[in-house]
């Protein structure tokens, strides 16, 4: 029989161990002795590395539907939290060592390497993931290190954060520097590339009256007028909150538009905000080679007072017939038609052996190029296959300055880096128009190879 006291004890352990397993965790349980080991590894490997100040380490459960049970390393992630010296860190070194420790193949793990301004810089944050499955794009340590050496001196901002798998680096920085920061952001000359594909501006909610603001540049849209007028409607107290979105070359540009959230707080500034918006001049709201944005202005707390429409047309105007250009493809058509999958064979052959040309005039010297139509690896349908080596050593000691310009070439194209194995690099096209894209140094010079997408034979 149970006393009180003993009654109590046993429905108290009772209501934990329920908490517990609410939660998704067990009190009992921790991290299977291999995944501590690994990171333990990682993390005394980074703290030995010059230039750090201190590293620390948490391994926690994922839930559980993504990976359990407890006792799978692969329901574990762990996260290296690196603090840099507060001078004299070299910085490229640094990123390398943090990015190669923290690669754990074991368990998923995140490395963040903080670096603290000096002599008026912006304090910096390097961000090192597993690959998401939702893209292959792959930036090197050093790319990323050159990024934030680069973002760090730029005026006005107050710190700044790179990525590795082609999220936009960001700038934290006030609304009426956002102008002179897209200024000086697109003057510098690997803007466009690596981790500096694209630019996140953001201004922390404290530091900006009229509310949180984030904006995203590439190298060209949107205009610097456009960014001067969100950073003044970001100032305003009658708005809660500004967010635009630009173009992601990583994802099908057919499929996307850029977009303006709004958020204000009266049903009368929704009016009065998407007056201003449809009023903009074109000067302000077109980007040669854009979609004209779309925009939304609503309340956050009446979700039916909305207002949608598009930059710089009038209220109810309809979408406008502005989107990228998207090839169809016809391996996808339900319809079978030769005469649409000859033409587009002979489309991809056109953009192969422009690719192969372009590659050498890169180089700086062309190599014989072969450029044929076979059939897919699955040996079902068919696809353009071309190759070339280009024989580099002909004009030059070295292969790197060339292969260089080759592919900072295909960056500048959003053809992005994708994977690497055995001396070779894979590069994947955003459009998906490319099946295959390898680039590789030998004795003989710079290898090419590129395959189109497979197109429906019959």
């Amino acid at each position: 029989m149970l006393t009180p006291r003993r009654h109590r004890a046993v429905a108290g352990a009772v209501l934990l161990t329920l908490a517990a397993a609410l939660s998704g965790c067990s009190l009992l349980t921790h991290p299977p002795a291999e995944v501590t080991a690994a990171i333990d590894r990682a993390t005394q490997a980074i703290r030995q590395s010059a230039g750090v100040a201190g590293a620390t380490s948490e391994i926690r459960p994922r839930d559980l539907k993504d990976g359990g049970p407890l006792s799978n390393p692969g329901a574990w992630t762990a996260t290296i939290t690196v603090d840099a010296d507060e001078s004299g860190v070299d910085v490229r070194a640094l990123a390398e060592s943090v990015g190669r420790n923290a690669t754990i193949g074991i368990v998923s793990t995140t490395a963040l390497l903080r670096i603290p301004g000096e002599d008026g810089a912006a304090d910096a944050q390097l961000n090192f993931t597993p690959l998401p499955d939702a893209t292959n794009i792959i930036t090197e340590p050093d790319e990323m290190a050159d990024a934030v050496l680069a973002l760090r001196e730029l005026a006005g901002a107050r710190s700044v954060a790179v990525f590795d798998h082609g999220d936009p680096a960001t700038i934290t920085a006030d609304t009426d520097r956002w102008a002179d920061l897209t200024a000086s952001v697109r003057a510098l000359p690997d803007f466009g590339l690596n981790a500096l594909s694209a630019i996140t501006l953001r201004a922390e909610a404290d530091g900006n009256e009229g509310g949180a603001a984030w904006l995203t540049i590439d190298a060209s849209s949107p205009t610097v007028d456009f960014v001067r007028f969100l950073g003044e409607l970001s100032a305003d107290k009658a708005v809660e909150s500004v967010l635009f979105t630009g173009v992601d070359i990583r994802r099908d540009l057919a499929a996307q538009r850029p977009d303006l959230w709004v958020e204000v707080a009266t049903a009368g500034d929704v009016d009065t905000v998407a007056g201003m918006l449809t009023a903009l001049d074109v000067s302000q709201t077109t980007v040669a080679g854009v979609p004209r944005a779309s925009f939304t202005v609503s309340t956050r707390s009446d979700s039916a007072r909305r207002e949608t429409g598009y930059l710089g047309l009038p209220p109810g105007s309809a979408e406008p017939d502005d989107r990228f250009f998207s090839t169809p493809n016809p391996a996808a058509a339900d319809d079978f038609d030769p005469v649409a999958a000859a033409d587009q064979l002979q489309r991809d052959r056109a953009v192969v052996t422009a690719l192969l040309d372009a590659a050498g005039d890169a180089a700086g010297i062309r190599g014989p190029a072969t450029v044929t139509i076979g059939p897919c690896a699955t040996g079902a349908d068919q696809q353009v296959q071309g190759s070339v080596v280009i024989p580099i050593f002909e004009i030059a000691d070295s292969a790197d300055e060339a292969f260089d310009a080759i592919t900072t070439g295909w960056e500048r194209q959003g053809i992005r880096k994708s994977d690497r194995a055995m001396g070779t690099d894979f590069y994947s096209a955003a459009d998906k128009s490319l099946d295959t894209l390898s680039i590789r140094g030998g004795t003989e010079g710079i290898s090419i190879s590129v395959a189109t997408r497979c197109v429906l034979s019959g």
